[in-house]
């Protein structure tokens, strides 16, 4: 028995072993395919400059230089305190870029008040597949409508008359696939705005006893922001505007489960009990 256990214990081990190697071989492989081949990308100018107000119509452009022995595609996105805001955000439209040396047109823009404090520019490969993200501090600021358009510097034109003669004349092997889903995403967003506010109003007028009182429920958060704003304290415009679009359709989901709850279980509940005064 104990050489037989001993056997046993061996043969588990060497499974184990070889089990763990070939994870090993796998991911490193991996690891390595993903691992681009002689390519070399560098932001080399900003337009506007690093600190700056633009107005809503206006876009952030950024130059890239590159070097590589596959095509790539480039595009820029903007940040505030390490996270990404794409509410009302505009990005360029990642053209493919042949293999060699050249330069490439990235830029990123808005159409409500945004204040961000970084640009990035993802590295992706003709698949749409991201090889890597540099990063470039910009304290840039999208507020109301210019007075007079901005002049973007030379170099800008010269790179927005070549993109679009890549666009249009060049052909793409790949074209970025739309994602259906994040389009419905977005649009059932937009209408839950409505929708909340009609269900919200319908409730509180409607509703009484517990049931109001739960439905009352959702307002706190808007709320709190309101006064928030109300008071004074420093709240980005974009980080609001990226609550009411996120907080929103779930409040509304609560309301219509409430709605659902009311409708189905309320003749099975018992009755609210009435207040009724000591008799003297």
């Amino acid at each position: 028995m104990p050489l037989a256990n001993d056997i046993k214990m061996t043969y588990l081990k060497n499974t184990f072993f070889v089990i763990a190697l070939l994870l090993i071989c796998f991911y490193s492989s991996s690891s390595l395919a993903q691992q681009p081949d002689n390519v070399l990308v560098t932001l080399v100018s900003l337009d506007p400059g690093v600190k700056s107000t633009l107005g809503n119509d206006d876009k952030l452009y950024v130059l890239v230089r590159y070097e590589s022995d596959i095509s790539l595609r480039f595009q820029a996105i903007a940040m505030h305190d390490g996270a990404v805001l794409n509410v009302g955000a505009i990005n360029n439209q990642a053209t493919l870029h042949s293999v060699g040396t050249g330069e490439a047109l990235a830029w990123v823009g808005y159409t409500n008040p945004t204040h961000i404090d970084a640009v990035q520019v993802t590295v992706m490969d003709e698949q749409w597949q991201k090889l890597y993200q540099l990063t470039e501090k910009a304290d840039i600021r999208w507020q109301g409508v210019a007075a007079e358009p901005r002049k973007p510097a030379a170099w800008v034109n010269s790179l927005i008359k070549t993109e679009r003669r890549k666009t249009d004349f060049v052909y793409d092997p790949s074209p970025q696939k739309y994602e259906t889903l994040y389009d419905i995403i977005f649009f059932l967003t937009i209408a839950s705005i409505p929708a909340y506010l009609l269900l919200q109003l319908h409730m509180l007028w409607r509703y009484k006893y517990r049931w109001k009182e739960l439905a009352v429920i959702p307002l706190f958060p808007y709320l709190i922001v309101a006064f928030y704003a109300g008071v004074g304290l420093s709240i980005e415009t974009s980080l609001m505007v990226t609550f009411l679009f996120r907080y929103t359709p779930l409040a509304l989901l609560y309301l219509a489960c409430l709605w659902l709850a009311k409708r189905f279980w309320q003749d099975k509940l018992p009755p609210p009990k009435l207040y009724k005064p000591p008799k003297t």
